[in-house]
């Protein structure tokens, strides 16, 4: 009963000499709440020691137990952020990266594109020089022909007269 008393004692005052500490701590994130909830468990501890408790031993176990606990999720709740964050730095960077490998074919679709086109204007080109060249023989095969139809006429008249 006693020790009931003691325990109970204690227990308001440390609660009450927490809450401005809880309150400052609340402003630094938690490693300092974390700290606060060590020190709590720490002075439990001593008091149990001094008093010869042994369930307020027990109960500043539990709360260390916690308090180590609760750091170990604020480190790994730590770690999923970077993790988080690099995930997604590389899905920028694999964004980017898909960017510029289809800039990179579209200047190659582009160019072929423009390519192509050179070849075709070229034949074409071709077509149309050869065209001339045959369209300049035609003529020049009709004029050789006039002419030796002329030539023969008048050798034909020059010699019938």
């Amino acid at each position: 009963m006693l020790g009931q008393i003691r325990r109970g004692l204690l227990d308001a005052y440390l609660k009450l000499a927490r809450k401005p500490l809880d309150t400052a701590a609340k402003r630094f994130g938690d490693n300092a709440e974390i700290g606060v909830d060590r020190m709590d468990a720490g002075v439990r501890d001593v008091a149990g020691r001094l008093l010869f408790d042994d369930e307020l031993r027990d109960d500043a176990r539990r709360r260390r137990v916690a308090a180590n606990e609760r750091e170990e999720a604020a480190r790994l709740k730590g770690k999923a952020e970077n993790v988080r964050e690099d995930a997604r730095e590389t899905a920028q960077r694999r964004k980017a990266q898909a960017a510029k490998v289809e800039r990179s074919q579209q200047e190659r679709i582009d160019s072929e594109t423009r390519r192509d086109r050179l070849e075709a204007l070229d034949a074409k080109h071709e077509a149309l020089a050869d065209a001339a060249d045959a369209s300049v023989a035609r003529e020049e095969a009709q004029r050789l022909k006039q002419a030796a139809g002329r030539t023969k006429a008048k050798r034909t008249s020059g010699t019938s007269r």
